[in-house]
């Protein structure tokens, strides 16, 4: 017996006739008969009984039409779950984000929950680095990282580019500066966002190297979160993204505006170009395209 013949059997139980119950599946009466004998003679039970021009269940008949109802039920609501993951409605979305580009991530995601309430989330945070690793053995499927990056064989959309910020201490001097200089910033004892060789580290040290300076780097760090909070401690000042800082706003921190330079960053959408995306991240890419 399989879900076809439940559904016939439902129909006709619900019908009281096989003209009916032919009538609602869009069949001829002939075949559907035939298959309620196959069913009685394969079960060695009686289903229905006639009465008239109706069809009564039997105790059997009963206990196989709730027992069909739930089967039938469960294998609907089965393939809607499973279409629904198809489609990007239903499942769940990993996603890697750097530590720069963390802010981001909270406002899309809200976003894109309200459209699709019922996927659910993984979010890996790691450096350039980890996010490639992770792209690569499809621990996830989308990254958010910030420009320039060294990701391999990715398509990327680039964001909004926006400006960079000098974050020092609320009680040092420079804190009463509204403007600094880019070449004046290698005065001043620096917590370089990133590491050598990926992304804002070299963005920051080429521009210094144009302006024919050398930058006084105390500490690297590519956690926003620390840096900022080591800046609030005295360690030193930093170059920030504007949305890192307005993100990590604080009290014991000043913000001050960065002119003679041209340099911007963006965040940027990522994933392995040629790979297999779910739905759901498909959908999660198309907000941003």
């Amino acid at each position: 017996m399989d879900i076809r013949q439940l559904r016939y059997f439902i129909a006709i139980a619900e019908e009281g006739q096989i003209t009916g119950a032919a009538k609602r599946l869009k069949m001829a009466q002939p075949p559907l008969s035939q298959q309620l004998k196959q069913m009685e003679e394969e079960l060695g039970v009686i289903l229905v009984e006639r009465s008239g021009k109706r069809m009564e269940l039997t105790e059997a008949g009963h206990i196989l039409y709730r027992q069909a109802l739930s089967i039938v039920h469960q294998m609907e609501e089965a393939l809607f779950e499973v279409k629904e993951t198809g489609e990007g409605i239903r499942g769940s979305l990993s996603i890697g984000v750097s530590a720069l580009s963390a802010y981001f991530l909270p406002e899309q995601i809200r976003l894109f929950q309200q459209r699709y309430p019922r996927i659910t989330y993984k979010v890996w945070k790691g450096d350039t680095q980890l996010l490639n690793q992770w792209l690569e053995r499809r621990t996830i499927e989308v990254a958010i990282v910030r420009l320039p990056h060294s990701l391999t064989n990715c398509t990327t959309i680039p964001l909004e580019e926006e400006s960079f910020v000098l974050i020092v201490p609320a009680d040092t001097p420079h804190a009463s500066l509204q403007q600094i200089h880019m070449r004046d910033l290698a005065e001043v004892p620096l917590i370089m966002p990133s590491i050598p060789g990926l992304g804002i580290y070299d963005l920051i040290v080429k521009e210094f190297s144009r302006l024919g300076v050398e930058p006084h780097v105390i500490c690297e760090c590519p956690d926003i979160s620390l840096i900022v909070s080591m800046v609030a401690a005295k360690v030193g000042a930093s170059i920030v993204p504007r949305s890192a800082w307005e993100t990590h706003r604080s009290e014991q921190i000043h913000a001050i505006e960065i002119v003679g330079t041209s340099i911007t960053s963006s965040a940027a959408v990522v994933w392995q170009t040629g790979r297999h995306l779910s739905k759901a991240a498909k959908r999660f890419i198309e907000m941003f395209s």
